[in-house]
């Protein structure tokens, strides 16, 4: 009978113990802020990024560089025949495909002047891949409480224009990084 005491004693011992722990790990977890070990930058030379020693690689990388300079910072929709197949297939949830959607996507809501902290670009064949930083506004955080992450674009060329378009949107509101320094 004792034996079963001791045992229940150190039951109830090993149950406080654990129950300690997890309010432990509970508390330390609520009071350390979730972040990235690193903030994502850009590059301090963005343009440099968008170039090729492969001709056609790099008149793709031009392509894309101006669909973010002149069409995404600039509001410059009027250019997007220029960079944009009329078919334009769009893989976002949240735009329909089409040049003359993007159109009036950009007609309709204007981007803010912003710089688009680009960090890397990768291309090969007939596509070009654009990792940024976005900073957002973090999740019940006070009011102006923001953090970094990053955010891709995919573009498939037919030709010299951008025939098709993937990025990590998801259904609903979508977010505009905002910018690491206003645009001059």
């Amino acid at each position: 009978m004792r034996v079963h005491t001791a045992s229940a004693a150190a039951s109830k011992e090993t149950m406080m113990l654990r129950w300690m722990v997890a309010a432990m790990t509970a508390a330390l977890l609520a009071a350390t802020p979730v972040t990235a070990q690193e903030a994502v930058v850009g590059a301090p030379d963005r343009a440099a990024l968008f170039h090729s020693t492969d001709p056609v690689i790099d008149a793709r990388k031009q392509v894309v560089y101006n669909i973010y300079t002149k069409i995404f910072e600039e509001n410059r929709y009027d250019l997007v025949d220029v960079y944009m197949t009329k078919r334009y297939i769009q893989h976002n949830p949240n735009i329909a495909s089409g040049r003359e959607a993007v159109k009036t996507l950009f007609r309709e809501n204007r981007l803010p002047k912003m710089t688009i902290p680009v960090f890397a670009v990768v291309a090969e064949g007939d596509m070009v891949v654009v990792a940024s930083a976005m900073v957002l506004p973090r999740p019940g955080g006070k009011p102006g409480e923001t953090y970094t992450t990053t955010h891709f674009d995919m573009w498939r060329f037919v030709g010299n224009q951008v025939d098709e378009h993937w990025d990590e949107a998801r259904l609903g509101p979508m977010s505009i990084g905002i910018v690491e320094k206003p645009a001059k």
